[in-house]
């Protein structure tokens, strides 16, 4: 079965690059030291690529995630139901899945779908009949 998904948007990752961001600026504006200010600039670019990098990895076309009897495939990658040890879905739906050899799960394996409440029922029926846990919480993402 193939199903379209889409990368979550982070807002509260936006919201923090944000406040950094204008932290920044505000500290360029009462500085007077010129050094600072070169400092405080690089930041604030820094800042603003991190908060332009998450709005359009959200906005590029939809993935496809295929599920298959004992194999789960997003993009490209391509991942025996023996390899994942968990699977999260957090109370907005995003889901996470997580790889037995990682402690956190990968961002490429964060999505959420378009469709939610029968989409997620589709994945949870594949996982229950692979035998992997899932588990209705929060969870922490890693690059």
């Amino acid at each position: 079965m193939k199903i379209n998904i889409r990368y979550p948007l982070n807002i509260r990752l936006i919201i923090g690059m944000s406040i950094l961001t204008l932290l920044c600026i505000l500290n360029i504006i009462a500085t007077s030291d010129r050094s600072n200010k070169l400092l405080y600039l690089a930041f604030s670019i820094v800042y603003l690529l991190i908060i332009t990098a998450a709005v359009t990895r959200r906005l590029l076309k939809p993935k496809l995630l295929q599920l298959d009897n004992k194999v789960l495939i997003i993009k490209n990658y391509q991942l025996e139901a023996s390899e994942i040890s968990q699977i999260n879905i957090e109370r907005n739906g995003v889901i996470g899945i997580k790889p037995k050899r990682n402690r956190i799960v990968p961002i490429g394996l964060c999505f959420k779908f378009s469709n939610t409440n029968k989409e997620i029922n589709t994945l949870i029926e594949w996982a229950r009949n692979n035998n992997i846990e899932v588990n209705h919480k929060t969870f922490f993402k890693w690059i």
